[in-house]
């Protein structure tokens, strides 16, 4: 359920990433991302403290107890990673901000990420040794180095590895963000060389007096079970705060390339369907965040032209949902603006019924009065809609557009069983139009006389009866 009706305009001015740098840094702390960064450094300390205990008597089993650890979180990791940069750039500036259900993301982009840089370098490598060129390696793998934030963007808007690991890809990507982009490669190595100087700070205090203590007994023939117990306490906290440290990092830049991409949308193409910088209540429905989605990228194939195939993607999704009325309506529009008549009135005609049968025959007037437009002896394909739309019609004060719907029915029609109908709807607009309203009366009396039994024969005698009364002398 949507708790939270704030949504920042699309030309709301951005914050440029490099002005907000302090509140990045913010961001890992929140409990959404932190209980996530102290999982996965709980998980590596214990996988520490096992390798550290097993070290000397079944190094193997620690070994692949920790490898296992190492990919099981770098995964987790990654998956949130991903994220991060999905929902920033789609505007959710803030994780409580985030819709719910929010981590359904593509499971593979991990995957497929490691795929990427565990490709480009092989290739790189072989490239470089056929041509015999180490100055060529250099260079290719600075520019793989520069290219690598442009081919994360990539992956979070297309889950392609096919384009994420293509250069001109993810060079036209970096080239649309344009000068900012140097600067983005910049602060990232920036805050890695952070990160490591974090740890070379914090690491040392914690864990440096231990390791000292475990050299001299070590040297001096300490029990080796009570050794073991001790190294693999130390290397336990040790990787705890590597990890925490490290993943921290991870999600603060990850939150950079997000907000990138949210500052340079337009360019890129993303869909910002979140209240950006505005400050919100709570979080939106998984379902909301869809529907903001569909509707912002259709939005952008309109501006770009593509109406075929906007109309074409609405389309699908309602042979998903055929009783989506917003769905029918977005649709209605793009089918105006494309202009295919055929496609226009046949839409137009279940669109029409769909509303009707819901309760909203007001609402179809307007397709109603459109259909005339097109074709004045334009009727509903199906005729039990005529009534209804005649009531609603007359309703709305719309007494031109209730006559055309129910002229010459009686006379196309002659066996339907809703012709009382018409006849009583017929009378209403002669009493409403000030017409005399002997003749009104005239067609309520062949009404009762030929329908007598018929449910509209009740407000017939009614009419009748306010008739005669109005028409008596005082």
């Amino acid at each position: 359920m949507e708790t939270s009706a704030t949504w920042q305009s699309p030309d709301a001015p951005v914050t440029p990433f490099w002005r907000r740098m302090p509140k990045f840094f913010l961001f890992p702390a929140a409990k959404h991302s932190l209980w996530r960064i102290a999982a996965a450094s709980l998980a590596y300390g214990v996988a520490g403290w096992v390798f550290g205990r097993n070290m000397f008597t079944a190094p193997v089993f620690g070994s692949l107890f920790m490898l296992i650890v190492m990919l099981a979180t770098g995964v987790f990791l990654a998956r949130y990673g991903f994220l991060v940069i999905e929902r920033t750039a789609a505007g959710y500036l803030r994780q409580e901000q985030y819709p719910e259900y929010a981590e359904q993301g593509s499971p593979y982009r991990p995957y497929k990420m490691f795929l990427v840089m565990m490709v480009v370098p092989i290739v790189i490598g072989v490239v470089a040794a056929i041509l015999k060129s180490a100055f060529l390696m250099v260079l290719l793998f600075v520019a793989f180095a520069l290219l690598l934030p442009a081919s994360a963007m990539v992956m979070t808007m297309t889950d392609s590895f096919f384009d994420a690991v293509n250069p001109s890809r993810c060079f036209e990507v970096a080239r649309k963000i344009g000068k900012p982009y140097l600067a983005l490669c910049l602060f990232l190595l920036l805050l890695m060389l952070s990160s490591q100087q974090a740890a070379d700070v914090v690491l040392p205090r914690l864990v440096g007096s231990q390791m000292q203590v475990h050299a001299k007994n070590i040297t001096g023939g300490a029990d080796p079970q009570a050794m073991a117990g001790a190294i693999g306490r130390t290397m336990g906290l040790g990787l705890f705060v590597l990890s925490f440290i490290g993943s921290y990092f991870f999600v603060l830049m990850c939150t950079l390339i997000g907000y990138t991409m949210y500052q340079y949308a337009d360019v890129l193409g993303v869909s910002v369907v979140g209240p950006g910088e505005a400050r919100t209540l709570g979080r939106i429905s998984s379902a909301e965040h869809q529907r903001r989605t569909r509707d912002a990228l259709i939005g952008q194939m309109v501006a770009a032209g593509e109406i075929r195939e906007a109309i074409d993607m609405l389309s699908a999704d309602l042979r998903e949902k055929p009783s989506d009325l917003a769905l029918h309506a977005r649709l209605h529009k793009l089918l105006l603006i494309e202009g295919a008549t055929p496609r226009i009135e046949d839409h137009a005609e279940r669109y029409i019924e769909l509303l009707v049968r819901t309760d909203n025959a007001r609402e179809a007037l307007p397709l109603v009065d459109a259909a005339f437009a097109r074709r004045p002896d334009y009727e509903p394909r199906d005729l039990t809609l005529v009534v209804p739309l005649a009531r609603a019609a007359l309703a709305s004060s719309k007494a031109k557009l209730a006559a055309q719907l129910i002229r010459g029915f009686d006379k196309r029609h002659k066996m339907h069983p809703d012709i009382p109908h018409i006849y009583l709807i017929g009378a209403q607009l002669m009493l409403e139009s000030g017409a005399p309203s002997m003749h009104a009366k005239q067609m309520l009396q062949y009404l009762l006389a030929r329908y007598p039994e018929h449910p509209a024969a009740v407000e017939a005698r009614r009419l009748v009866e306010r008739i005669d009364r109005l028409s008596a002398p005082a």
